[in-house]
């Protein structure tokens, strides 16, 4: 007898739990915010990587509007509103640049353009002036 409630017991055991599927939206909307902050911190130091925080932010707030998060979605159009606007400066400004050197005027009251974007002073010498100097 006890044989046959410990088999009894065996078969109607529930089965064993399916594993939880991947939520392909969450995941999308994981990876897109994580590839913003890797373009948003290298934004400085080239285009393409303007262009992608442009991209990903188009993309996070469609996510964001089909997630059903309008606040976020206005932040995100904002901050592609703002790497569209910082795209275009910096493409006008070579634009600039390229057609005084083929027409060969050269402003003099104009500094020379720097060949990389970022300064290569250090903040603290910008603060407290050069080493050795007594303000």
């Amino acid at each position: 007898m006890s044989h046959q409630l410990l088999l009894g017991a065996l078969s109607v055991s529930p089965a064993p739990a399916a594993h939880p599927r991947l939520d392909v939206f969450m995941l999308t909307g994981f990876l897109l915010a994580f590839a913003q902050v890797a373009c948003f911190i290298n934004r400085r130091q080239s285009r393409d990587m303007s262009i992608g925080l442009l991209l990903t932010a188009i993309a996070l707030a469609v996510y964001a509007v089909m997630a059903g998060v309008w606040p976020l979605a206005m932040v995100e159009l904002a901050l592609a509103g703002s790497a569209y606007l910082r795209i275009t400066r910096r493409m006008r400004s070579q634009r600039r640049r390229r057609s005084r050197r083929v027409s060969g005027v050269e402003h003099a009251a104009l500094p020379p353009a720097p060949a990389q974007p970022w300064s290569r002073e250090s903040r603290v010498s910008r603060m407290f002036g050069p080493p050795g100097s007594i303000n």
